[in-house]
């Protein structure tokens, strides 16, 4: 008679389920805790942006309250292109902030862009930035929207940075394209460069060359982890003086037709 020796678990098993569940959400609360500190990041940027936008529809407006017809027109005008202005970004932030984001889906890669753009508050040129944008209109992806943002935004929040650190010739550049199954999405700069020393722990957790309080030393950490979890990788080429290169490159999958992130996204609601 054969006798087959029943199998137990041992506790070490029974135990490593519960454990990784929790590493899981650990790693998912530290991606949200992340996002919301580089949109805390965005916060002067914003807030000046929004005085631009409100301080010519408060100057037309108090021109036309005098009497002036002829601001009348003018202060409309402005009143309708600066709340448009603020809506988009107040719209682009709250994307950024959303808990229930991560579910895959394809999207185009320059509404994308455009979005995450926008969520800056403010434009690269005020800040005597050129912006170079070369993402083909018709390139799609299959991703998490909001943490493919997260790293975009990373990634731009310090390619600004860099710049403005520098003298004249402030560039960036965004570009993707497809090669080889996957979509490679590009973020250039003219800035300072990192150097040699520093390159190879830029991707350490906790590792930054900022000052006091300006980095906590997890953004580039996190995004690298984000788009590891999208079976992509992340990578950094610079030269110190001439500007630093990150390469997002990620696979190319087939799903569902391509989801216009600009007709879906919802109006502001205006309070009466």
């Amino acid at each position: 008679m054969t006798v087959v020796a029943s199998r137990r678990k041992s506790p070490q098993q029974g135990q490593s389920a519960p454990l990784q569940a929790q590493i899981s959400s650990l790693r998912a609360q530290l991606v949200r805790s992340q996002r919301l500190a580089a949109v805390g990041t965005l916060a002067v940027m914003v807030a000046h942006e929004f005085n631009n936008i409100l301080t010519p529809m408060h100057n037309y407006a108090q021109l036309a309250a005098r009497g002036d017809e002829g601001m009348c027109d003018k202060a409309v005008r402005f009143a309708l292109d600066g709340s448009a202005r603020a809506a988009a970004i107040c719209r682009a932030l709250l994307d950024l902030t959303k808990t229930d984001g991560e579910e895959e889906q394809k999207v185009s890669l320059v509404e994308l862009v455009d979005e995450t753009l926008t969520a800056m508050g403010r434009d690269l040129d005020k800040d005597g930035i050129r912006l170079i944008k070369k993402v083909p209109a018709r390139l799609a992806i299959s991703t998490r929207p909001v943490e493919l943002k997260q790293v975009l935004l990373n990634l731009l929040l310090n390619a600004r940075s860099a710049v403005l650190d520098k003298g004249a010739g402030k560039s960036i550049s965004i570009s993707a394209i497809r090669s080889n199954g996957s979509v490679l999405l590009r973020v250039a700069d003219t800035g300072v460069g990192i150097a040699p020393e520093n390159l190879k722990n830029i991707f350490v957790p906790f590792f930054t060359t900022k000052n006091g309080d300006d980095g906590s030393g997890l953004g580039l950490a996190v995004c690298k982890q984000i788009v590891k979890s999208m079976k992509g990788r992340l990578t950094v080429r610079s030269q110190l003086g001439e500007g630093t290169v990150f390469t997002v490159t990620v696979p190319v999958r087939k799903t569902a037709a391509v989801k216009s992130r600009r007709s879906a996204s919802k109006p502001i609601a205006r309070s009466a």
